[in-house]
């Protein structure tokens, strides 16, 4: 062996020394060589135990990677659905990465500035007012449902389409495809799937075989264009789409199928990333101004077919209203500006009367963003005539919507139980969005005492509206499964209605605190059906819900003590209902990046683990009724100091002190 050759010496060498004395004082044996093997002995045995320690420890680490490789393995055959192959002629294994998926991971879902378009921005300036009061945050959160366990990154599965696309069949493809008509291909009319939900069987075996091969019709029937690569990546667009839509929220399935195409900007706001909805919407604005589509000479000579010509208009003005819509979402500059568009540019043709009421309504919100002051100016309102301006034209823009488009108001009884679900749901978010832009332009006389008492009228104008839009929301959750289908879609609505009303019963509470209690109940129980099954709209209830325990410290004691005794009685009734926390961990158990803050439960009560935790679906209506019980039974939060402050100086301040506030309104819708 190499230890042998190593410890070996000449026996020439050995043999001419002298004879030497052991320590004991005998002679050392004659045979040197004798010694030197008695020596190598003791060495090799040494040796060889730390080299059977190796082995072994390398032995056991092959044993270990070899139970997790069949254990992937048993995972893939058990759940073939989550399995992923790219398919090609030799049918080998290719991991496709689109450019957002290798950093998509670091980028929060929400900016981290709050704006004043933001829903979040009226609960911020709440939230300063009670920092004045000097109520203070909370080290714990109230006690929440079980915990669902938190998935380990090692133990994390990476689910890719393997697989799928050999085990689905045309009929679910044309499902999906036909969920992303009626859902999304009705407000955005980019493309039209009709013709790949009649192909879906084509497009299936082009998938599977790994390319788009030439579509050769029948005898006797019209030749259809063949299918490239681009109708094969908008298929598995809309299909990855109408999974998210389904499910209510992102998948690792649809996730995985996106990742294989060039990611979308709808895709990312029905997945809850509006943020990179709007980085992906800008690049397409770009690449439309490249292509001349906001000029109306460069689209008449660019484009000669006019069936081409009225498809690149529709996209034109899709991606202006997206860019509108994100933009506002986010409080974020938009990518179009409205003076680079040519104003004799084609609007869509009146096929399309929903996206012609968007562009309008759009345009309205181009005048709205240029209305409110900028940042760090001396009055952060806006001007009464310019208000009034602008509030004319939003109800002007409501008489331009078409008949068929109108809503049927609930409550004036004209709204039938049952109409066609894409009507419904168009009706709503042109009524809800005429709403919303109407409490923007009037929102700022409820940021403070001072601002409601010198405007009465115009504070009760913003709360009426605000609490129109809650009945909206709640009869159409009632009558229909739309809110649960688009709750990003609807959130944004409701949050913003009840921040409304969080200003009024903050600011005001003997004032608003009773008019406004039912609304709030009804939005309270809207925030808890849809929590139950959704990580999106559990989210917005973890927002609302970290007001809470510092919204408690505003109510007299004895409203303080029946809190505790109604908090405990819940405790039980929990127990005893026995609630199926797997039902929860379903959803939260999906795979939640360190970083991603989930806003005002943590902005109160930093360093916990309330990511991770279920709310507590029972006690969630009688927690937000005593908060709201608390605003109106006591005092106004924010008493100003004559002469102090202004009112632009009241949101200025709480702008530029908010910005670790605003940090954790990431991922606040």
């Amino acid at each position: 062996m190499e230890i042998e050759a190593e410890t070996v010496v000449p026996a020439a060498e050995s043999a001419s020394k002298p004879r030497k004395r052991n320590p004991t004082g005998s002679e050392a044996p004659a045979d040197g060589s004798a010694a030197r093997r008695a020596k190598r002995g003791k060495y090799t045995s040494m040796a060889w135990s730390q080299h059977l320690q190796g082995l072994t420890q390398e032995l056991y680490q092959l044993r270990q990677q070899v139970a997790d490789l069949v254990g992937v393995v048993r995972e893939l055959k058990d759940q073939p659905q989550e399995a992923h192959t790219v398919s090609s002629h030799s049918r080998e294994t290719v991991h496709i990465q689109s450019p957002l998926s290798t950093y998509r991971g670091d980028v929060p879902k929400q900016p981290q500035f709050v704006g004043p378009t933001r829903s979040a921005f009226g609960i911020l300036v709440g939230e300063r007012s009670l920092n004045r009061m000097g109520i203070p945050t909370y080290e714990s959160f109230p006690p929440s449902g079980a915990q669902s366990p938190i998935e380990s990154t090692a133990a994390a599965k990476i689910i890719t389409d393997l697989g799928y696309w050999d085990q689905c069949t045309a009929g679910e493809i044309s499902r999906f495809l036909i969920v992303f008509q009626e859902e999304v291909e009705s407000v955005h009319p980019i493309i039209d799937i009709s013709e790949y939900v009649v192909r879906s069987q084509e497009i299936l075996d082009a998938i599977r075989s790994g390319n788009a091969p030439e579509y050769t019709a029948p005898k006797g029937e019209t030749p259809m264009k063949g299918l490239s690569k681009k109708d094969i990546d908008i298929v598995k667009i809309a299909v990855a789409t109408g999974m998210v839509l389904e499910e209510h929220e992102k998948t690792d399935l649809s996730a995985a199928i996106i990742d294989s195409v060039e990611g979308t900007s709808i895709y990312h706001f029905h997945c809850d990333e509006e943020l990179i909805s709007w980085r992906l919407v800008g690049i397409a604005a770009r690449e439309a101004i490249e292509m001349g589509l906001h000029r109306k000479r460069s689209l008449l000579d660019n484009f000669k077919d006019p069936d081409c010509r009225r498809l690149a208009t529709r996209v034109f003005w899709c991606v202006y209203v997206l860019d509108r819509r994100w933009s506002f979402g986010n409080s974020l500059s938009f990518a179009l500006v409205d003076k680079d568009i040519d104003p004799e540019l084609p609007k869509p043709d009146d096929e399309y009367s929903y996206l012609r009421c968007m562009v309008g309504y759009s345009e309205l919100c181009s005048k709205l963003w240029d209305a409110i002051p900028p940042f760090g100016s001396a009055s952060q309102t806006i001007p009464d005539d310019t208000a009034t301006a602008l509030d004319q034209c939003a109800q002007d823009w409501l008489e331009t919507i078409p008949p068929h488009l109108q809503l049927r108001h609930p409550r004036l009884g004209l709204a039938p139980r049952s109409q066609p679900q894409v009507l419904h749901r168009l009706r709503a978010l042109l009524y809800l969005r005429g709403n919303y832009v109407r409490i923007l332009i009037y929102r700022h006389h409820l940021m403070s005492a001072a601002s409601i008492a010198a405007s009465p009228r115009i504070a009760w104008l913003v709360a009426d509206i605000a609490q129109d839009s809650i009945q909206v929301l709640v009869h159409l959750h009632s009558t229909s499964d739309i809110y649960s289908r688009q709750q990003n879609a609807f959130n944004n609505f409701l949050l913003s209605a009840l921040a409304v009303l969080f200003l009024a019963v903050c600011h005001a509470p003997e004032t608003f605190a009773g008019p406004c209690r039912k609304t709030f109940l009804d939005g309270a129980d809207l925030v808890r059906g849809l929590s139950r099954h959704s990580i999106i709209s559990r989210r917005l209830w973890k927002s609302i819900r970290g007001l809470i325990p510092r919204m408690r410290k505003l109510a007299k004691p004895h409203l303080a003590e029946d809190q505790t005794s109604e908090s405990q009685a819940g405790d039980k009734e929990l127990e005893a209902q026995d609630v199926n926390s797997e039902e929860f961990q379903e959803h939260v158990h999906l795979p939640v990046h360190d970083h991603v803050d989930f806003p005002l439960g943590e902005m109160m009560l930093p360093d916990t683990d309330i990511n991770h935790s279920v709310p507590d679906m029972y006690q969630m209506r009688d927690d937000l009724l005593s908060l709201f019980d608390a605003l109106g039974q006591g005092q106004p939060i924010f008493q100003p100091i004559p002469g102090q402050y202004t009112e632009g100086q009241e949101i200025t301040i709480a702008e530029e002190e908010g910005e670790e506030i605003s940090r954790r309104f990431q991922g606040l819708i």
